[in-house]
């Protein structure tokens, strides 16, 4: 079946929405092979997909709180041992 042929019955409420169609503008199937996704590492076979129980906005401040504490425990250390060294 011909493409133009196609068209010609379809309904339309406008007839101007397929007056500018050609069948020889129309693209041609290229002849190229179609791109193949080639995966880089191997996972295994039977992976178990669990949801987490935390929300991942909560779980983030936990995170950067967490960080925070550190660093603040850090620094709080390294004053202690420069008043000790004093």
């Amino acid at each position: 079946m011909d493409k133009a042929d196609f068209l010609k019955g379809l309904p339309v409420y406008n007839k101007t929405n397929f007056s500018r169609f050609h069948a020889d503008s129309v693209c041609k199937a290229s002849n190229r092979r179609p791109s193949v996704y080639l995966p880089t590492r191997e996972y295994p076979s039977e992976q178990i997909i669990v949801t987490e129980k935390t929300n991942i906005l909560l779980r983030y401040l936990h995170q950067q709180w967490d960080k925070k504490a550190s660093v603040h425990q850090a620094l709080i250390g390294q004053s202690n041992h420069m008043l000790m060294d004093k």
